[in-house]
């Protein structure tokens, strides 16, 4: 009751998107003091290496300073004063690799980090750091490049078919006990999943690419074998999703919005279920992203695709779900502090097909927090742990009468996670999740709780 009244007061005064503003503004507001400190401190070293140029321990103070306020080019440039003296550090030519590195400056970074690697001062952890930048930036020079990433893990949920948690439900507009086959079940399952991107460079002045993807996901569930469709499945399906889209990213105006890119792009995707056909997807969609400084990234995506369902034993109404899905998505992210970061995110779909009770509008908010520490075992490496909570709405069109025919459903559903990522070399990683979701639908077929624990291996490339 206390959460119910919570969620209520909150929906009133601020709506979904006022929840997601006012954690961000808290956030930002209680960054306020730190940062104005730090500005003053900012201020303070660049007087000090007016007064005193020659005096390399000031510029040193100054270049951290600079780099911990997000200034990265500003960064860059006091660093680079120190190159200027005699036989300088590897280390300095690393560190100055680096931001150039997070400032997408790759040649600088490929030039500086083999300067690095060619001192043989350079040994142990940082010489592997650099090592793996070098390989990483070369990849990124080249005007044919490929890259991504492939997972192998193992997943527990309480109720992967989100079925209802109640006793009595509506059939027909009849409100009777729950069939026993169609309770919550928990099931374990492996997945593999592969996502690949390859970026050709057409090496113009907007920095125009032709950037395609290839995403392949695969789950097979404990419980679930053959590929025998039932009108009420009991069990969830083993699925095999195909994704892929390709298009031309560019700058729009590099000299005036050095940050800003654009891509427009076809979008393809198939979905198996129980080994047969049962979704295709075609589309459009544009994405941008806005870099308005260097801790302060802004995405936005539009995309409009055509859905088309396999007609089957389990899909009675394939011709009448088929329609258009049209998808809003705006990503807000911002380092706070050095490795941490801050993001806010807002999903807008709307689903039309031939009948209302099929089509809906969803608005979902969610924010996330992630930080990024050196391991606790005091070895080279790092881990990163991301905390995120998640609200949806989502409005059906009208009351479907093979459930009741006088009330329309209506979905409140609010997520709560937890991913650690913990790294074993600069490419291995081990993944480990914990999500609880919850569904406060109107209408109780649809109301249902899941949690999931998730365990998996990821190789980056």
């Amino acid at each position: 009751m206390q959460q119910q009244s919570l969620e209520c007061l909150m929906r009133r005064r601020l709506g979904m998107g006022g929840v997601l503003g006012l954690v961000l503004t808290t956030s930002a507001l209680a960054q306020t003091d730190s940062t104005s400190a730090l500005d003053r401190q900012v201020d303070e070293a660049f007087r000090l290496v007016q007064q005193q140029p020659q005096d390399l321990g000031q510029w040193s103070r100054y270049a951290k300073l600079l780099i911990q306020a997000g200034n990265y080019e500003g960064g860059v440039a006091a660093l680079e004063r120190l190159l200027l003296e005699p036989d300088p550090s590897p280390e300095l030519r690393l560190e100055i690799a680096l931001l150039y590195f997070r400032l997408a400056s790759y040649d600088m970074a490929e030039s500086m980090v083999r300067q690095a690697l060619a001192d043989n001062r350079l040994q142990g952890d940082k010489r592997a750091v650099a090592e793996a930048l070098l390989v990483n930036t070369t990849q990124r020079n080249k005007r044919s490049q490929i890259g991504g990433s492939a997972n192998f893990g193992y997943r527990h949920q309480s109720n992967p078919g989100y079925r209802s948690d109640r006793d009595l439900v509506f059939s027909g507009g009849v409100l009777g006990p729950l069939a026993a086959n169609q309770r919550p079940n928990s099931d374990n399952d492996f997945n593999v999943g592969l996502r690949l991107q390859h970026q050709y460079d057409l090496e113009r002045q907007n920095s125009a690419a032709i950037v395609s993807t290839l995403g392949a996901y695969v789950v097979d569930y404990r419980n679930t074998s053959g590929r025998d469709i039932q009108p009420n499945p009991s069990k969830p399906y083993d699925l095999q999703v195909l994704d892929f889209s390709t298009g031309l990213q560019f700058k729009p105006s590099p000299a005036k919005a050095p940050g800003l890119t654009l891509r427009p792009h076809v979008l393809l995707s198939d979905v198996v279920a129980q080994g047969h056909q049962y979704l295709r997807n075609a589309g459009l969609g544009v994405d941008m992203l806005w870099r308005l400084n260097e801790r302060t990234l802004v995405e936005l995506g539009l995309s409009g695709q055509h859905r088309d369902f396999a007609s089957r034993a389990d899909v009675t109404d394939a011709d009448l779900l088929d329609g258009r899905l049209w998808g809003l998505r705006a990503r807000v992210a911002r380092e706070i502090a050095t490795g941490q970061e801050v993001a806010g995110e807002y999903v807008l779909r709307h689903n039309s097909t031939a009948r209302d009770y099929y089509d809906y509008t969803s608005h979902e908010v969610r924010v996330s927090y992630s930080i990024v520490y050196a391991s606790p075992f005091k070895d080279s490496s790092y881990w990163t742990t991301a905390v995120w909570v998640g609200a949806l709405r989502r409005n059906y069109g009208g009351p479907d009468p093979a459930v009741i025919a006088t009330e329309t459903r209506h979905d409140r559903e609010w997520r709560l996670g937890v991913n650690q990522i913990v790294r074993i070399t600069p490419v291995w990683n081990v993944v480990l999740s914990a999500e609880h979701a919850r569904n406060q639908a109107t209408l109780p077929n649809y109301r249902y709780k899941n949690t999931s624990v998730s365990a998996s291996v990821l190789r980056t490339f």
